[in-house]
């Protein structure tokens, strides 16, 4: 088990989320997506929920940038490849299944603006830490990119596993519970690279 101060732990999870909504997602909180209709209906808050893990699989591809001229050893770039191809598929599989039902909404607002525009900015220091030439690099860099990824996956498995309890759609709760499992499985990936590499014992 990867240990670290609660803390950062905290610290980080919200800097995963800065960078999708900072980075990656601007467009869906700048206009394009729409308030969810009486936001305490159950189908409502799931609406909510669909839509934040639509626009973090949707963004965190677009982070490949930041990587992909960083120097870094190769199973943390093969596992980091995989972790960007899988929420490409992520993003597109919801994309298709919100037009197959319409139960699932992809285009919600699922924060107010004061949080976006916070985030935002957080995502945009981080950015500076993990840019090439300029940004952290070694195994700080490494350190700072996987914990990143880390617990955004801690953060969505989370999220899905309450969706389940709540989505009443036999189709979209198997997508759920598909969508969890993938998810767990690649935190354990991470997890165990950042135990064996990243942290002493």
């Amino acid at each position: 088990m990867v240990m670290y101060a609660p803390r950062r732990s905290v610290s980080f999870r919200i800097v995963a989320m800065a960078l999708l909504f900072g980075l990656a997602a601007c467009s869906h909180l700048c206009g394009t997506t729409k308030p969810a209709p009486d936001k305490n209906a159950p189908r409502a808050q799931l609406s909510i929920g669909y839509s934040l893990l639509y626009q973090e699989a949707d963004g965190i591809p677009k982070l490949k940038w930041l990587l992909m001229f960083k120097d870094k050893p190769e199973e943390m770039s093969r596992l980091t490849d995989d972790l960007v191809s899988y929420y490409q598929h992520l993003a597109e599989t919801m994309r298709r299944l919100s037009k197959e039902f319409p139960a699932m909404r992809i285009d919600v607002t699922p924060m107010s603006e004061i949080e976006g525009d916070e985030r935002k900015a957080i995502g945009e220091d981080l950015a500076k830490d993990l840019a090439p030439v300029v940004g952290k690099t070694g195994m700080e860099f490494e350190r700072e990119a996987l914990l990143t990824f880390y617990n955004s996956l801690n953060e969505q498995i989370h999220l899905t596993g309450v969706m389940i309890t709540r989505e009443t759609d036999p189709a979209l709760k198997k997508f759920l519970r598909i969508t969890k499992a993938q998810l767990e499985a690649h935190y354990a990936q991470v997890g165990a690279l950042l135990n064996r590499r990243y942290f002493t014992h």
